[in-house]
Order: C-alpha cells, then sequence, then structure tokens
C-alpha cells in the first residue's frame, strides 16, 4: 500500500556494512521512526559488529509483515459486532447482452459511462470487457477516468470482435478502479471507442438485468450509454439507456484496504508508525527467538526477549484499538456503519 511506504525507516545508523546492505530507500523514514531505535528493541549499533547483514535482510521482511498485520488487524477493528456494512458486494455483469439492431446516429466516441458514487473504501473490479459490434476486426477500447472534467487514460486494450456476436477482452490482471480521489471526489469512468474508425454498436442496454444484483449495483453507480465528438466533453454527454455495445464482467467490494490511508490522514500523532515500528520488532525478535544464534546474535537472555516480545506485542494491539476508537468512522471509510461507542480518548503514540 503506498501510502505506507518510508512510513518507518530501518536504520540511520553509519556503519560500514550498513552501507553494503540497505539501499537508501530503507533508510527513508516520513514518520522520523527508525526500527532500530525503537526503545527497548534490536538496535543496529549493537549488532553492526556481528551480524549486520542479517538483521538489515530480517528488518526489511519484518517492516513488510507489520504493515500487512497492520492493515488487516486495523480494518478488522472497525468490523466489530456493533458494525456492519453499509454496501452488499457485486458481482455480475453490467450491461446486458440482448441486442436486436445496430445503432445509429452515434457520435464519434461511443460507450459506456460509469458514474461512481463518492463511496471512500470501495473498488470496481473488472475481469473482462466485451463489445457487440457490427463489424468483424479489432477494436482498440480506450478506459478513461474522469475527477473534475480532468481526463485521465487508464488503460488501452484491443478486442477482437465477431459482427453482431459477443467478444470479450479479459485481463490477465483484473483491472481495479477506486471510487473516490485521495480527497473524496467521485471517479466517472468511461470505456469507448471510436466508431468513425471501427463502425457503430449493437443496442444491448446498460444495467445487469440480474434481479438483487441489479439493485446492488444502482447503489454503487448508474450505468448508462453515451457519445461524443470531443472525447474530452464525454462526461457532458446526454445519457442514454444503451450500453453502446459493452457489457463488463465486473465486482465491487467496499472495506478495502484504501480506509488505512484515510486513518493515515487523521493520524496527527504518528500512531500509525508507531504501531508498525512496534509490530516490526516484536516479529523481528520472534524470528530471533527460533534461531540457534539467538545469544551470540543478540547478546541478550531468551527470557528477556520474550518479555520484550510481549511488551512490543501489546504495545501495537493497543494503538489499534485506541485508533479504531478515536478516529471518526465518517471521516474514515463510507463502507461500515455501526454505533459510536467511544472509549480511548486519551492521547497515545
Amino acid at each position: 500500500m503506498e501510502c505506507l511506504d518510508n512510513i518507518i525507516g530501518i536504520s540511520r545508523t553509519e556503519c560500514e556494512c550498513l552501507a553494503a546492505d540497505i539501499s537508501a530507500d530503507d533508510q527513508v523514514s516520513i514518520s522520523g521512526i527508525y526500527l532500530d531505535e525503537v526503545e527497548g528493541g534490536l538496535k543496529m549499533t549493537a549488532l553492526e559488529k556481528i551480524d549486520c547483514q542479517t538483521f538489515v535482510d530480517k528488518a526489511k521482511q519484518a517492516i513488510k509483515r507489520a504493515k500487512d498485520m497492520f492493515i488487516e488487524q486495523i480494518i478488522a477493528a472497525y468490523q466489530t459486532t456493533d458494525s456492519r456494512k453499509a454496501y452488499e458486494d457485486f458481482s455480475g455483469r453490467i450491461g446486458k447482452t440482448a441486442h436486436l439492431k445496430t445503432l445509429t446516429g452515434l457520435k464519434q466516441f461511443a460507450g459506456l459511462k460509469l458514474a461512481l458514487n463518492p463511496i471512500r473504501g470501495a473498488k470496481l473490479v473488472i475481469k473482462q470487457i466485451g463489445l457487440i459490434i457490427s463489424r468483424e476486426q479489432d477494436v482498440e477500447v480506450s478506459i478513461l477516468k474522469f475527477t473534475d472534467d480532468s481526463a485521465e487514460l487508464v488503460d488501452t486494450i484491443t478486442i477482437p470482435t465477431i459482427a453482431n456476436m459477443r467478444s470479450v477482452y479479459s485481463f490477465d490482471k483484473a483491472l481495479e478502479l477506486p471510487f473516490t480521489s485521495s480527497s473524496g471526489e467521485a471517479h466517472e469512468y468511461f470505456v469507448v471507442y471510436n466508431t468513425i474508425t471501427h463502425g457503430n454498436p449493437r443496442d444491448n442496454k446498460a444495467g445487469c438485468n440480474c434481479g438483487r444484483m441489479d439493485r446492488i449495483l444502482r447503489s454503487y453507480l448508474k450505468a448508462e450509454g453515451v457519445s461524443s465528438s470531443d472525447i474530452e466533453a464525454l462526461p457532458l454527454a446526454k445519457g442514454s439507456d444503451n450500453a453502446n455495445g459493452f457489457f463488463l464482467d465486473a465486482e465491487i467490494a467496499c472495506v478495502t484496504k484504501s480506509m488505512v490511508c484515510n486513518i493515515l490522514k487523521l493520524d496527527d500523532s504518528n500512531t500509525v508508525a508507531h504501531a508498525i515500528a512496534y509490530k516490526s520488532q516484536e516479529l523481528l525478535i520472534e524470528d530471533l527467538l527460533s534461531s540457534p544464534n539467538i545469544n551470540r546474535f543478540t547478546m541478550m537472555s531468551k527470557e528477556h526477549l520474550y518479555g520484550t516480545r510481549n511488551h512490543f506485542r501489546k504495545e501495537f494491539e493497543d494503538r489499534i484499538v485506541w485508533l479504531s476508537q478515536t478516529k471518526p468512522l465518517a471521516q474514515v471509510s463510507d463502507c461500515i456503519v455501526c454505533h459510536d461507542n467511544r472509549i480511548m480518548k486519551t492521547l497515545i503514540r
């Protein structure tokens, strides 16, 4: 997760072996917190003459695992017995596949518009894009994102079509599209092609015609057909109930990892960074406890390390609880609703 990149560093200690085994990126700490400076933890200065390279390798692994565990546990902390998902997950087709005739009167750029609701934490995942068109050819399709009338090309694909038949492009890795910008503005996505180059599409309808899933889909977005002579003017084009030949195999889920970045924005006391640093030290010590070289490597007794590990584990858990109980859910995610029972107001770092 990009917002957690370089949230803590490994060390800023200048030692000969450190320079050989650690990258400049590993010495960057946005929070100013470094793993080997955590009070009571394993430190580079104590280890540089013993096994610096092993420490650096294990530290990198520990920080990565600590970030993953922080993401998992902070999300779980918001999903308590007093909470529920605000939105059901969607899985199905956007755009119907039934069609009767070829459309006429379309402008140069035609396709499917997905006007997303401003739901922070929601994500649209597209696995396949299909097209029903009146010609057999290779059709270049553009996926565009608009926010505040600013266009961004997300991806370009080529669909080999068969005249008046369903033709599908499958992504090797599903296309993941967030619902909102970092400031909470809703995105609009467009799947379009050039009708002048490739001809007109068939008249399949937007929506999914899938009962309960159709209702769920409408809670997330509005799908409609659009066409425009100017690709930049697509957001201003009048919508229709046609999908302009397109249909998508898609999933929409709420309560995603993006809520972690929203928590980080609200964190003015470096609590997230401290939590990750404590968990990293816990994992590093846990790793060393299973090593036959424990006394040579750490110069500490097993009993001391067990106590230190347990201390760091509790420090991490306390910060998970504090963050989940003091950062307003309404500012963190739109995907969960719960009772506002706040009990830990004391500042924690």
